[in-house]
């Protein structure tokens, strides 16, 4: 029975450090989250004047006429496939949900049942990395560290990737896999076309980062600055703009610009999903933790009457032998 007692309490203590631990892992997390959030946030205004400025610009007459390299679409043999998962891990499902949308990707895309098409794959965090070597698939960059609240400069080597490759025909088409940040109990695994620039896709990328609630929800938007007559945030008035240099030099500078924007926006929606989740994780390890802790020390409490109680009545029946 004693040893019964020492291994519950041995069990006991164990889980107890760990709901400490856990504890301590969620308010962290907690922070981290809303850090990120409002950092992704506020970097939503930005995205929207951005994307709808170059949509407004490439819709007009004369930039029909402009060659944008990164505009151009060719025939499609090579696609870069970007995932963009955790350099850590303890995150719930955050991990497995990106990498199963990966394979449903690579189930359902109509280029990927053609011989000659071939897929090659960014990794962005460690746990993307390990994923796509696990599969044995042909991973021309990775990419790591890009941390909890990034900068936007250390988004540029991802971007620059990205262009340069493009434009020089190494792929012929970008997909960014990434998860998007709906609420703090929820996330959105979103499969993107991001190369080359096309207008549906802009406007859809506008309209996917829009919250379900909150002050930047589809409504409060259309009543800012941000809105443009030809987003799906309804219709406003036409703006003329003045264009100097010229609208080829205007465009061939600003679009790289964006287009790291962009990719900087998308991280740092990946970043308050892996913060959420994680807290969401740990808070939910924390529960089980003092769960299993409760019943085991009811179960060492049961443990130890019964022993008190057999060691009573071997006293009791030594004193009654005697006498």
């Amino acid at each position: 029975m004693a040893e019964s007692l020492q291994n519950i309490k041995s069990r006991l203590g164990a889980v107890k450090n760990i709901g400490q631990i856990t504890k301590a892992m969620e308010v962290v997390s907690a922070t981290k989250m809303r850090k990120s959030q409002e950092t992704a946030l506020g970097s939503r205004p930005y995205a929207f004047f951005a994307l709808g400025l170059l949509n407004k610009l490439l819709r007009g007459d004369d930039m029909k006429k402009i060659n944008i390299p990164l505009s151009e679409s060719r025939e499609i043999k090579k696609t870069l496939v970007v995932v963009i998962a955790s350099d850590r891990g303890l995150a719930g499902s955050f991990n497995s949900q990106i990498f199963r949308a990966s394979d449903a990707l690579l189930a359902k895309d109509d280029y990927a049942r053609r011989a000659q098409h071939e897929f090659l794959f960014a990794a962005v965090g460690k746990k993307a990395e390990n994923y796509v070597l696990k599969n044995k698939w042909s991973m021309p960059a990775k990419f790591h560290g890009f941390g909890d609240f990034i900068e936007t400069e250390e988004v540029s080597p991802l971007a620059a990737f990205l262009t340069e490759g493009y434009l020089a025909e190494k792929f012929d088409r970008v997909l960014v896999i990434s998860t998007h940040f709906r609420t703090a109990l929820f996330q959105e695994v979103l499969t993107r076309q991001i190369l080359p620039f096309d207008l549906h896709d802009i406007e859809k990328i506008v309209k996917e980062i829009v919250p379900e609630r909150g002050r930047y929800t589809e409504n409060a938007i259309s009543h800012t600055p941000y809105a443009t007559e030809h987003t799906a945030y309804g219709v406003r008035h036409a703006t003329d703009y003045i264009l100097e240099p010229t609208p080829a030099e205007i465009l061939n500078s600003l679009i790289p610009h964006l287009f790291k924007m962009q990719i900087y926006h998308i991280i740092l929606e990946a970043n308050a999903s892996e913060h959420s989740a994680r807290r969401v994780a740990m808070k939910n390890a924390a529960d089980n933790a003092d769960e299993i802790a409760t019943d085991l020390s009811i179960s060492y409490n049961k443990a130890r009457q019964a022993a008190i109680t057999g060691e009573m009545i071997e006293i009791s029946g030594t004193q009654s032998a005697l006498t």
